[in-house]
Formats: structure tokens, C-alpha cells, sequence
């Protein structure tokens, strides 16, 4: 894992000083994502610090320690991933995908399936920012409404609004 990380760091050093090609970007991305797979996975938020600046660092940690505090993992799988477009700057990489994705929740210790799994499928903007010589990501968001395929998670949070859409209603009291 050391070897592993010591080669991710070497190939964002090396991206941030000249132009990222769509296979360098893809790589990026690639790299971010099983490192959090991983860290939701295992519930440990420190697999994410060699990829991710401050900004999503804190974000992901928190995240990732309210499932772990529910007793719950996550156990995602990348199906596909398509880049769509690269812009750079010499501080930010803004690499924008179509991805699809497999989730399930799992009991801590058991393994056991919690809730429903769901395949989704994103149209995504990373923002990676140049710290200290090294790509690594300061932002993700959504660059079109998600499509999930639960409704509802494990503890009952609206799947829309985890996902960055409109809260639900309230209805009237009477």
C-alpha cells in the first residue's frame, strides 16, 4: 500500500507541472476514487489524506465517521468511467465524467447487507488544486442531477437530499 501511495504522489507531482492528458486525468480520478472506496469500506478517513486537499479532506472525514458511528460501512464498486473534459490552470485541474456506480451498506463486523443496493450514475466535476506540487482533489460536485437507484438509505436520510437535491416537503400539521 506504501509502494502504492508513494506512486500516486509521484504522478500528481509530475501532473501539476505540465498539461494533464485525458489519460492522466482519468488516472487521477481513477486513484481518487478507489482511495475513498476503500476509506468508506474499511471506515477509516486517513486512506483519503495522500489524494484529497483540506477542503474535501474535512468533508469525506465527515462523511465517512457518521457511517462508521452508525456501525456502517460502505462497500461501493466503480462499474465505468468515461472523462468528458479536462480544463487546466497552474493551480486548478478540472476534470469533468460519466460514471456509474454500485453501493451497498454493511454491517460493521458482520458484513452483513444493510438496506437496498443501488446502482447509480453521475455526471461529475472534479476540482483538483495544486498543493505543494501535487494534484489532489479540493472539490467534487454533481454536474447534472444523479440518477440513484435507492429511494432511501439505511437510516432513513432521503437519498435526493444526500445527493445535493431538494429537501422533501413538510407536510401541513392538522
Amino acid at each position: 500500500m506504501k509502494r502504492r501511495l508513494l506512486l500516486i504522489l509521484t504522478a500528481s507531482i509530475l501532473a501539476a507541472c505540465q498539461q494533464v492528458s485525458l489519460n492522466e486525468a482519468q488516472e487521477l480520478v481513477e486513484q481518487y476514487n478507489q482511495a475513498v472506496s476503500e476509506a468508506y469500506r474499511r471506515g477509516d478517513a486517513k486512506l483519503i489524506d495522500t489524494i484529497v486537499g483540506p477542503n474535501e479532506g474535512k468533508k469525506l472525514t465527515g462523511l465517512i465517521g457518521v457511517r462508521f458511528d452508525m456501525g456502517l460501512t460502505l462497500d461501493s464498486h466503480l462499474l465505468a468511467l468515461e472523462v468528458t473534459g479536462v480544463e487546466q490552470t497552474k493551480e486548478f485541474l478540472r476534470v469533468r465524467t460519466r460514471e456509474r456506480w454500485r453501493y451497498r451498506d454493511l454491517k460493521i463486523g458482520s458484513g452483513q447487507p444493510i438496506g437496498e443496493e443501488s446502482l447509480d450514475s453521475y455526471e461529475m466535476a472534479y476540482i483538483f488544486k495544486n498543493i505543494e506540487g501535487a494534484w489532489k482533489v479540493d472539490e467534487i460536485r454533481f454536474a447534472a442531477p444523479p440518477q440513484v437507484g435507492r429511494k432511501t438509505t439505511p437510516w432513513g436520510a432521503d437519498v435526493e437530499v444526500l445527493h445535493g437535491g431538494p429537501a422533501p416537503a413538510k407536510q401541513a400539521e392538522g
